[in-house]
């Protein structure tokens, strides 16, 4: 997730003419993570905007506030955004929300960067460390070249720095969704080629 600083998003407020706008709005309006307001934007106005992935995150959180702004009444547009926000999507998070020596699925908002499954160990004002699980490969089926990875909770690797800032969603794993979370399904040609020692046959 990527913000605005307070001084600068009073300065778009100020040209957007949208005012008594609360610090705990804003605090909460700077939570929504550009993914989420992509999503916003494209599922309220059916539309199917999608941003260049070279784009700077800041850059792509002006764009789509421009156009939420220019979507709504000006002196209605946070309390629009922020009713569709909460009931459509699941409120974002900060560090007190995470719980530590819990196990969890971290999402990043660049979409590019794989999935982490793991125990949160330490967390920081912006950050946090996640010790992964270690996974392998299973061909399920060789002549679709259909394969599943499988996360071993019970074997943890080094631990990896997260800042929170980049992070678009953190899962809790629990017995609820363990079996799906951890046994994923992906064809063969995904699986990158310094990982092929990790594949085994059934």
């Amino acid at each position: 997730m990527t913000y605005f600083p307070a001084d600068v998003f009073q300065i778009i407020l100020k040209y957007t003419g949208i005012n008594g706008i609360s610090a705990q709005q804003l605090k909460m309006f700077n939570r929504i993570s550009v993914i989420t307001l992509l999503q916003l934007y494209n599922r309220t106005f059916q539309t199917g905007i999608v941003l260049k992935s070279r784009i700077p995150a800041l850059e792509k959180r002006k764009i789509i506030l421009k156009l939420l702004f220019s979507r709504f009444n000006k002196p209605d547009v946070f309390q629009n955004i922020l009713t569709l926000y909460i009931s459509d999507y699941q409120p974002c998070y900060n560090t007190i929300d995470i719980n530590l020596n819990c196990d969890y699925c971290v999402e990043f908002d660049n979409r590019t960067t794989p999935k982490i499954f793991g125990v949160i160990t330490k967390i920081n004002k912006a950050s946090f460390y996640i010790r992964p699980f270690a996974y392998s490969y299973e061909i399920i089926d060789i002549q679709f070249l259909i394969a599943v990875k499988i996360y071993n909770p019970n074997h943890l690797l080094q631990p990896v720095m997260v800042r929170l800032s980049k992070v678009d969603s953190l899962t809790i794993i629990n017995s609820g969704n363990r079996s799906r979370l951890l046994h994923v399904r992906l064809n063969m040609i995904h699986i990158p080629t310094n990982e092929q020692h990790l594949i085994s046959y059934i």
